[in-house]
């Protein structure tokens, strides 16, 4: 069969993607109805034209048959339109029988429509990944610990020495220390570092569940076991631990009238559900943790003793945060980043007597109050660098004691006896003065000057500036 012109002329204004053909100096002799639809211009407007007659009108930008002329070779770009269309654009040169090229074929595809759906579902992954977010966040917070731990220092680098080996193994721990000290974080850190890590990590706090909801919401209930539960029953959170940790957090809160239940789970991994008579089998790991004297309680005959020693095979003491040293320190940078960037601010560094002064607090608080104090210093830093004076906004109380230069130096050539004739706001100007010529004069900078006396840099250099300049 012979097909004329006519066949090919209908085959390619049929195309989806622009077809356009220049000649060798880049002059449009050919194009289909899909080239008018992208950039709203009519075939006999622009045949006999330049292919830069499109940039050069505001049509499009940058077409590629140029430097396909120029390089004898395919060429593909991406170009925009002033019709709102996104092209692929691939410039190919046919060559005659001598090795010129006769023509450029340019084919275009119009990626438009996949650029919104490739921005819509952008769009999707972000909101999934910020309710993820949101998600881990809450999670973080509700079971109170943080995804880096901080185990500088000689205490906590034992301690998590420690729990790396217990989490070789399957036996129950017991984690002890105050309140805010991180027990829930060296609990997940065990999980993490675990054969279970693939598994659930389930925390029950058992001061947050009223008491007569406890046995229900930790071991579930079989339908019908009591008025106004669900008729389909109910898997507890025990059950949902299974293949991996059950975190029993303030474990000495759990009522008398219940501990003989987890005497039974801890000792041979089963339970019972509300109003069922047929034990249930789980593979868990159990870490509980307290900060009660569970030895006290077990005296008033509050906690059981067969429980205790079933719970506590390995016990983990966390040290309070006053007495971490060199971990402390690690703490205030670490939270003082994590706070920069959730806030939105430029990472604050700290000065060597900020910190000093916050090693010096007791924390009765804990990590809490720690992260409590950074966020506050973080907001209220109008610089850079976070000087003592922003430390003793947030903690009026805390003193520290500065490198001084000897103060008989100081104040050797100053003459009680002319104090007479003086107000006191003369006299201390002439104290003033004489610290700031004897600072200024050895360390030879506002910043080292302020970072000395515990002021900020700004009122170290009006003070250079007044008594000195």
């Amino acid at each position: 069969m012979i097909f004329d012109n006519s066949f090919y002329k209908k085959i390619l204004d049929s195309s989806h993607d622009e077809i356009c053909v220049s000649d060798r100096n880049g002059i449009i002799i050919y194009c289909n109805r899909a080239f008018e639809f992208n950039y709203g211009i009519s075939k006999d407007e622009i045949i006999g034209k330049h292919v830069d007659y499109l940039k050069n009108h505001g049509y499009a930008s940058e077409s590629p048959i140029p430097e396909s002329i120029n390089k004898k070779s395919t060429v593909s770009i991406r170009q925009d339109t002033h019709t709102g269309k996104t092209l692929i654009l691939t410039a190919a040169p046919v060559f005659d029988k001598n090795g010129n090229i006769e023509y450029i074929v340019e084919n275009v595809r119009d990626i438009t429509e996949l650029n919104r759906i490739k921005s819509m579902l952008e769009d999707s992954q972000r909101e999934v990944k910020r309710y993820k977010s949101e998600v881990e966040n809450f999670y973080r917070t509700a079971l109170g610990y943080e995804d880096n731990i901080i185990c500088e220092g000689k205490v906590m680098g034992s301690i998590f020495s420690r729990a790396r080996q217990v989490a070789k193994t399957n036996v129950n721990v017991m984690l002890l220390g105050e309140s805010g000290t991180g027990k829930s974080s060296i609990a997940k850190f065990i999980h993490d570092s675990s054969n279970r890590s693939s598994g659930p990590f389930i925390t029950i706090n058992c001061t947050t569940i009223p008491p007569h909801l406890l046995e229900s919401e930790l071991f579930g209930y079989k339908s019908g076991a009591f008025t106004g539960a669900n008729p389909k029953g109910k898997t507890g959170l025990v059950e949902l631990a299974d293949g991996g940790t059950l975190f029993l957090d303030e474990i000495g809160d759990i009522p008398l009238s219940l501990q003989a239940k987890f005497l039974q789970l801890s000792q041979e991994r089963t339970f019972i559900p509300v109003g069922s008579v047929t034990p249930k089998k789980v593979d868990i790991r159990i870490i509980s943790a307290t900060n009660a004297d569970l030895k006290s309680k077990m005296k008033e005959k509050l906690f059981r003793e067969d429980l205790y020693y079933r719970l506590n095979v390995i016990e983990l003491k966390m040290p309070p945060l006053r007495d971490r040293g060199e971990n402390l320190i690690g703490l205030i940078k670490y939270y003082l980043r994590k706070y920069s960037i959730e806030f939105g601010m430029p990472e604050k560094s700290i000065s060597e007597y900020a910190i000093e002064m916050l090693s010096k607090y007791d924390y009765p608080g804990n990590i809490r109050e720690l992260q409590n104090i950074i966020q506050k210093l973080v907001i209220i830093s109008v610089n850079e660098t976070i000087d003592v004076d922003d430390v003793r906004a947030v903690l009026p109380r805390v003193k520290i004691d500065h490198e001084s230069i000897n103060s008989e130096t100081i104040f050797e050539d100053i003459d009680e006896d002319n104090f007479e004739d003086k107000s006191l706001d003369d006299i201390i100007d002439e104290y003033e003065k004489k610290i700031i010529k004897k600072y200024y004069s050895k360390y030879k900078s506002s910043y080292k000057v302020a970072e000395k006396l515990g002021i900020s840099q700004s009122k170290a250099s009006r003070l250079i500036r007044k008594y000195l300049k």
